[in-house]
């Protein structure tokens, strides 16, 4: 490999490792968001347009504060999915169609998981106003965060395939990060039943729309954030 080539492939690989902590550390950060603004669990879907007025009105500065940091927090998916990307293009050539798709949905869900963001912001943004806008808001909110299970699944599925196709004998990614996003896309799934509860596990502060994929989506993330560094360094020592 000529030697202008092999420093820019190390400068990528130290610059994907980078960008795999920088994952780590968002993911974590955005926990955290989540409780410093009381929303593990948020208010829930058969609460009264005023008892969830009565939330963000009382909560107005822990609220603020925790989204702020969850807003930046999501950096961290727009580093990962690049990253990602960059080491499937490796697995699948000139003709990267899953790489496409995977670039399509995991865009698609950096939009979802910033916009729902912005309207809770919006929601703590004047706590006076009249309940049922605010219900309004909070119902848009965690309906469009955890609703569009379509645009993770096709992130994950395109990524298990990826994967399973790997031709070579030095595998980019360990062959059990395809069953682990099988797996994490089998989670994700029920919570489209939320738009048909109020209450119970399948209503969006249950346990199926919001306790199960809040603590999947938090250790996929963090086991593909890993897999990323690891794929990263692995190209670096064979460069």
């Amino acid at each position: 490999m000529p030697p202008t080539q092999a420093r820019s492939l190390s400068l990528s690989s130290r610059t994907q490792v980078v960008c795999a902590w920088t994952s780590i550390v968002c993911i974590l950060l955005s926990g955290l968001a989540f409780v410093i603004a009381d929303f593990i669990p948020p208010p829930k879907a058969d609460a009264s347009a005023q008892d969830i007025a009565d939330f963000y009105a009382n909560h107005t500065g822990r609220i603020r504060a925790g989204l702020l940091l969850m807003f930046i927090s999501w950096a961290g998916w727009g580093t990962l999915v690049a990253c990602i990307a960059t080491q499937m293009q490796r697995i699948e050539g000139v003709r990267p169609i899953m790489t496409n798709i995977l670039m399509l949905s995991g865009g698609a869900a950096w939009m979802f998981v910033l916009l729902p963001t912005i309207v809770l912001t919006v929601a703590a943004y004047r706590p006076e106003r009249s309940p049922e806008i605010t219900q309004t808001l909070h119902d848009l909110d965690w309906i469009s965060a955890f609703f569009p299970f379509l645009v993770f699944a096709m992130f994950a599925t395109a990524m298990a395939v990826a994967i399973f196709q790997d031709p070579g004998p030095n595998p980019v990614f360990p062959r059990w990060l395809a069953y682990v996003n099988i797996w994490a896309e089998a989670l994700f799934i029920p919570a489209a039943a939320l738009i048909f509860f109020h209450s119970g596990v399948f209503s969006y502060h249950g346990m199926f729309p919001f306790w199960i994929p809040l603590l999947v989506f938090g250790g996929w993330v963090l086991l593909l954030a890993w897999a990323v560094r690891q794929a990263a360094l692995n190209e670096m020592r064979t460069s």
